[in-house]
């Protein structure tokens, strides 16, 4: 994610719109690749885009994609929209993590694994992103923020292989 990214991220927070519709915008430019290359293509002219623009996003985001398009960082709106999203974490005191598993955790184990980050960090409450991740062979591997717990089957072979070599 580049600083560009991270400071039109910070934009989009501080605009205050509604969650339902970051979300809703967010999902729509994911969904539709050649929507993101027409807004993306320079032969495309800049009143077309806005008229695109217009006819698929509320009236309350259109702006800012108008500016995001025009500033040529249409590219990069995924990014946007994730560093809108830290900045909606931060702003809940919530903790970010990754869990990356082989077999989905049912409800309650995403409950306690909440709870452990929330007991660890200090945090209000947790966003858990969840990433199946069969590579794993087992187990999982937790990332919050910087720290990282990893429990696979993948990472004791790696271990063990580390330890065999230093012998």
């Amino acid at each position: 994610m580049t600083e560009r990214a991270i400071q039109y991220g910070r934009a989009l927070y501080e605009l205050q719109l509604k969650e339902d519709i970051i979300k809703d915008s967010a999902k729509t430019l994911s969904d539709s690749k050649d929507l993101l290359d027409a807004l993306d293509n320079p032969s495309v002219r800049a009143t077309e885009k806005h008229a695109i623009i217009d006819k698929i996003f509320d009236k309350e985001i259109t702006s800012f994609l108008k500016v995001v398009t025009d500033n040529h960082m249409i590219s990069q709106v995924m990014d946007i929209f994730e560093a809108y999203n830290d900045c909606a974490v931060d702003a809940k005191n919530w903790a970010k993590a990754t869990l990356y598993y082989v077999t989905k955790p049912d409800d309650e184990q995403i409950a306690s694994i909440k709870s452990k980050i929330v007991g660890d960090t200090g945090k209000d409450g947790v966003e858990l992103k969840l990433v199946e991740q069969p590579s794993l062979v087992g187990g999982f591997v937790l990332q919050v923020g910087d720290f990282e717990t990893d429990r696979s089957v993948k990472g004791h072979i790696k271990q063990l292989t580390q330890n065999l070599m230093r012998r």
